[in-house]
Order: structure tokens, then C-alpha cells, then sequence
């Protein structure tokens, strides 16, 4: 959506189609009963909470089935992600290109009707995670087979963290190039080298674009009544990216050596909601962490004009969350916040350079939780050096948090070292000893990299038990899904 705006504002003529949506309505359709259909428009519309939990279990089990008895690699928005997400060999990848799964002719169809309808000359395809590589790279040789003389370029966050190191040539068989980053001036040199532009030339706001996207083909996936939870799986959140890169970018564990963090830009907040009351009154902002400077200059402009609108988006759980801000925030139509709390210990928030300490989260989520915006909080376990007691003592913490309502939502994941890191680049700090890579002759995917910590606890065990604690915890709230299961 963004990159149609800021092309379309440089004169290009694009287009832009969603067809991950129109397959999967394509297979559960093929696949269900006569009730399938009925149930999704169900789900697109405006039932209550209750009636789309029992239609999404119906869809869900109908999901699971075609995974189960036509293709062990299809899901809801993922096609064979595990197997994607440790590719290191574009080999496992390309069997599964050539092999034809329960989408390709669904897939097909639908990349033929968008060629029909809009001519191009270049077609760009985005792949923002692992789940979405398989399926993009499908597109490609169909087109490649089919349309030759169309150019073909590959981007997204997934293309921006695992394919910067690439050595293998086997994938510019399918693809022209592949786009790093945001990509806005690269793909308008792809496009027009007459008109490129330099990266430091490029808007701080780009206003996107949501022309030829069908709002009515989305459905909703409710699992819970837990309504910050809800946030990710029900309504049609146009997103926005109020500010370019993370404004703090030192955490340790971050890709913060990646322009799309280190490359901080904030615009005026005039731009912003100039934008939003274009494009409709809900609101998903994107950013790595929203600026609390931005926010209230952006809160002022909103009440100004006197829009009314709702949004949410990621933060910081620091000091700059002032009672005063939240309260401006939700005025202004803020309803909820995410943000990492990580492994909630001072002495761990301290080695990861995370920029809090738990008392400074404390005062941000109480301004939060007063101001009446929800909190969803990101946690890890497995953070080198950290100790099964502190692991303990974390789980402490955010039960309390739950407990004073100052969380309504949380997952915790573990820890996983990248490539991309500070933490990568200063092993010993940790106290840590990245694995020896294999050598690839032709190399693919590179990210994740594998580590030893000597005398580290049981994370396995240790994981299972933070999710059985929750779990058993929000059982006892009536809850009935356990946190692991929250996002």
C-alpha cells in the first residue's frame, strides 16, 4: 500500500491485488460444505462476538482437515513456514515450488485474472515472512512459464532479513531482483531509471494507497472474547507508519544494523492525519515503536479537527507515557498499545540495552490502564545469562500486571539470536559462543544463528512451564485459551 502511493505520486501507473486472500476463500469454498460460504460472509460482517467464535471453529477445523488429508503444508496465511524458515538451501524450497500442493491451481487462476485485468510490465511480489516464500516464488515461475517478457521482484521483511547474504543464483531464475528494505527509491529505478530517485530523497510520510484491494473478501478468525487480543484477527485496520525506523534502535537483541531500524525519520503530524481522514477511521500504526512526541502532536491534530476515528500500534513502555499523553492518546481515539516488556528483569532489561526498567514500565502501563487503552506485552525467555529464578520472577511480574489490570494480553516467545544483532557481533558479552556455520557454496537464507551458553537452563521445560502458569491462571479468570495461544 505504500509503495502504490509513493509510486503513484512519482507518475507511475500501478496496480496492486491481494491474492492470498482470494486463494484461501478459493480452497476453504472447494473444500467445505454448503455452509462454508455462508459462514465466511458471516465472518465479514457484523455478528456478535459469540456467533463469529463458533463459525471460526467450524473454519478452523475445516482448515485443519485440508491440512491433514490434501496438503501437510497448507494454512490459514502460511504455506510450509517451518520448512521456509530454516531454509539455508534454496533446494527444499524449489522441491516444493515444483511440487503442486492444494493452492497452485487456485493461485494460478488468480494471477492469470490480475495479468488480465492490469497488463503489467513488472510485476513486484511481497514476502513479509516465511509463510509467504513458497507461494511467492510459485507466482514466479508460473509467470516465468506463462509471460516471460514480464519482469519479477521479490521484497518484504522476510527478502530484507534472510536473503541480504545470498550467494545462490538458482532464485534469479525466478526473479529479476530482489528489493532490501523499504524499496521505495530502488523499485522506482527498476521502474523508471529516468526518474530515481536517492534514498535520502524520499518522503518522511508516505501516504499509501488501498485502491484494488476488495475490504468485503476479508473475514474475521475470532478465538476469544479477550478483546485486545481481537485486534489482530477482526476488523479492517488500515495501516499507516506514522514514523520511519525506531527512535531508540540500541536494543541488543534487535536487527538494529538494518536500515529499516537504524534510519529513524519522524514527519509532522499534519501529514499523518491529512492521510487518515482520506482513508477511512480505523487504524493499525506499523512502526517499530511510535515516537511519544509524534503521538501527541499527532493526538492534538486529531482532536483539532474534530475526527473521530480509533487506532493502535506499537510503543515503548518508557517514562515519555505520561498520564497527561495517554489520557491525550485515547481522547484522540487511541484504544490499545503493544510493546515489549522482553524478559521483564532489571538486570536483563539493563544487558539488552532495552532502555526501561520495570519501574519505568510501570508508570507507562498505569497511564495506559487509567487513560482506559488496552496493553498487549511482548516477553522472552531464554535471553543469555538469564537464570530459571529470574524466569520465575518474571512470571511474577506479569501475573501481577494481569492481576491489576494494567496487561489485558501477552506472549511470551524465546529468544533467538540473529545474524543482524549487536548481540552477533559481541558473543563474549553474553556469554555466548555462536555455533561454526556451515559453509554453502550457495548460500540462501541467513538470519538465525545457532549458539551454545554453557551451563544454560532447560529452556524447553522452562517455556512449557511459563505457558501452563498463564494458562492455568487466565483459566481461573474464565478465560478459555492459554496466553501462548494469544497472538
Amino acid at each position: 500500500m505504500h509503495l502504490v502511493g509513493f509510486l503513484r505520486s512519482h507518475g507511475v501507473e500501478v496496480f496492486q491485488r491481494d491474492l492470498s486472500i482470494k486463494v484461501v476463500r478459493d480452497i476453504l469454498i472447494e473444500y467445505g460444505d454448503e455452509t462454508t460460504e455462508e459462514l465466511l460472509e458471516l465472518l465479514s460482517g457484523n455478528a456478535p462476538a459469540s456467533a463469529k467464535i463458533e463459525a471460526s471453529k467450524v473454519i478452523d477445523e475445516l482448515a485443519l482437515w485440508i491440512r491433514d488429508n490434501v496438503d501437510g503444508n497448507f494454512g490459514f496465511s502460511r504455506y510450509a513456514e517451518r520448512i521456509s524458515a530454516s531454509a539455508s538451501s534454496f533446494g527444499m524450497i524449489e522441491k516444493l515450488i515444483l511440487k503442486r500442493g492444494v493452492m497452485d491451481s487456485f493461485l494460478e487462476a488468480r494471477v492469470r485474472e490480475a495479468i488480465k485485468e492490469t497488463r503489467p510490465d513488472i510485476i513486484g511480489i511481497t514476502c513479509p515472512f516465511p509463510g509467504t516464500l513458497v507461494a511467492a516464488f510459485k507466482i514466479a515461475a508460473y509467470v516465468r512459464k506463462h509471460y516471460p517478457r514480464i519482469r519479477l521482484y521479490l521484497g518484504g521483511g522476510f527478502v530484507s532479513t534472510e536473503l541480504r547474504d545470498m550467494t545462490d543464483t538458482r532464485p534469479y531464475e525466478y526473479f529479476d531482483g530482489f528489493l532490501f528494505d523499504e524499496g521505495y527509491a530502488k523499485l522506482l529505478e527498476v521502474i523508471n531509471p529516468s526518474k530515481a530517485v536517492d534514498e535520502k530523497d524520499v518522503p518522511l510520510f508516505i501516504k499509501p494507497s488501498y485502491d484494488g484491494i476488495s475490504w468485503d473478501e476479508y473475514f474475521d478468525v475470532v478465538e476469544t472474547e479477550n478483546p485486545m487480543h481481537r485486534l489482530w484477527s477482526v476488523g479492517r485496520w488500515r495501516k499507516l507508519v506514522m514514523a520511519r525506523g525506531c527512535y531508540w534502535h540500541k536494543c541488543a537483541f534487535c536487527d538494529v544494523k538494518l536500515p529499516y531500524i537504524k534510519c529513524f525519520s519522524m514527519p509532522g503530524a499534519k501529514e499523518i492525519v491529512d492521510a487518515m481522514e482520506i482513508l477511512g477511521r480505523e487504524f493499525h500504526f506499523v512502526d517499530e515503536a511510535m515516537p511519544p512526541s509524534l503521538l501527541g502532536a499527532v493526538s492534538k491534530e486529531i482532536l483539532r479537527r474534530k475526527f473521530k476515528c480509533v487506532w493502535w500500534g506499537n510503543v515503548r513502555f518508557d517514562e515519555s507515557f505520561t498520564p497527561h499523553l495517554a489520557k491525550l492518546m485515547a481522547k484522540a481515539g487511541c484504544i490499545a498499545v503493544t510493546g515489549g516488556l522482553e524478559c521483564a528483569v532489571d538486570r536483563l532489561l539493563k544487558l539488552m540495552n532495552k532502555g526501561i526498567t520495570k519501574a519505568s514500565a510501570l508508570k507507562a502501563l498505569r497511564a495506559f490502564s487509567d487513560a482506559g487503552i488496552m496493553v498487549h506485552a511482548y516477553l522472552m525467555y531464554g535471553f543469555p545469562t538469564e537464570t530459571e529464578a529470574e524466569a520465575k520472577s518474571a512470571l511474577g511480574f506479569v501475573r501481577r500486571l494481569f492481576k491489576e489490570d494494567l496487561v489485558q494480553s501477552a506472549f511470551w516467545h524465546r529468544f533467538a539470536l540473529t545474524c543482524h544483532s549487536p548481540i552477533a557481533s559481541n558473543p563474549k558479552q553474553f556469554g555466548i559462543v555462536i555455533a561454526k556455520e556451515k559453509r554453502f557454496r550457495k548460500r540462501f537464507c541467513r538470519n538465525e544463528l545457532a549458539y551454545h551458553e554453557e551451563g544454560a537452563p532447560d529452556w524447553e521445560r522452562i517455556g512449557r512451564g511459563l505457558d501452563l502458569a498463564l494458562y492455568n491462571y487466565h483459566e481461573g479468570r474464565g478465560l478459555s485459551k492459554p496466553l501462548s495461544f494469544f497472538l
